[in-house]
């Protein structure tokens, strides 16, 4: 069984606790060893039970840039670098790589990674889309009260111009649920049980017949193109160039949208009950069987085991 490092923070207590489900999937098919804290990796390394085959960074998921690990270049163990937002913490993460001599990537979206760091293009990278939680994410049997849902981020109209779009043409319309993203941060006690993260994100969006979201002017393949029809409810979003790898397939798992024709097509699918049906059923079960975290840890394990 491989023998992993993982160094992460602990997000089991964030908006989106993905990664820390993502530890505890991972434990079930590794031997795997956590460390949280920034530091010297000698430090790490003699206090674990054993030595690791591969260490696992992911340090860019929050506010920060952390934990930051150093000395990786001096230990002789293959290390690789998770790269969520690649073009958050852009120059502080390319020292980081070129002091840590990292040639192994995780990214979870493969054009964004090498606009930011096109050096790279000769190093490992392995695509690592998103996944949903599905043991959250799934069909609660809710009654489909709402029409039309979108949840998130929709102030900054220069990277979402599509959200705002539709906010603007539905936000007096009758049917049309809207509600701003919670912010990224740990929730804890009654915060916790009041927001709109977790369950209680889940819920919503399974109380609803049509969904919008996208994936930014970056084009990536966020959790909302799994999570939304792992509750199944229909995705309504532009369809992205990593999708046909993921196998996200418009007009069969979710309804391909843009700027222009989003009005049409949701009045189409609200209106076409069985079309609608037949859609949203199709991408909850295509997420559930290929896009769960437990897929998603198994995937990253072959990956590994392809670099050491």
């Amino acid at each position: 069984m491989l023998k992993l490092l993982l160094i992460a923070a602990d997000t089991s207590h964030f908006t989106n606790s993905n990664y820390a489900v993502l530890e505890q999937e991972l434990a079930k098919v590794t031997n795997l060893m956590i460390s949280r804290k920034s530091g010297p990796i000698k430090k790490i390394l003699y206090k674990l039970p054993e030595k690791p085959d591969f260490i696992l960074i992911i340090n860019d998921v929050g506010k920060t840039f952390a934990p930051v690990v150093t000395g990786l270049a001096d230990i002789g163990i293959p290390a690789g670098l998770m790269v969520n937002d690649a073009h958050r913490f852009v120059e502080q993460r390319r020292r980081y790589i070129m002091r840590s001599k990292i040639q192994t990537f995780f990214v979870i979206c493969q054009h964004n990674f090498y606009h930011h760091y096109p050096q790279q293009r000769h190093n490992q990278v392995f695509f690592l889309p998103q996944f949903a939680n599905t043991s959250i994410f799934k069909d609660y049997g809710n009654e489909k009260k709402i029409d039309l849902m979108m949840l998130g981020e929709v102030s900054f109209q220069q990277i979402y111009p599509l959200r705002e779009k539709i906010l603007q043409h539905y936000k007096n319309t009758p049917g049309f649920f809207n509600h701003p993203h919670p912010g990224w941060q740990d929730f804890a006690g009654e915060d916790a049980n009041t927001a709109l993260i977790g369950e209680n994100y889940a819920q919503a969006i399974n109380q609803a017949k049509l969904f919008f979201a996208c994936g930014s002017i970056r084009q990536v393949v966020t959790f909302k193109y799994f999570e939304v029809p792992a509750c199944r409810t229909l995705l309504m979003a532009p369809a992205l160039p990593e999708l046909e790898e993921i196998g996200l397939i418009p007009g069969e798992h979710f309804v391909d949208i843009n700027a222009d024709n989003f009005p049409e097509r949701a009045a189409y699918y609200l209106k076409n009950t069985k079309e609608r049906e037949k859609i949203t059923e199709a991408g909850c079960r295509f997420v559930h069987n290929h896009h769960s975290t437990a897929h998603r840890a198994n995937e990253l394990v072959q990956q590994i085991t392809i670099v050491i």
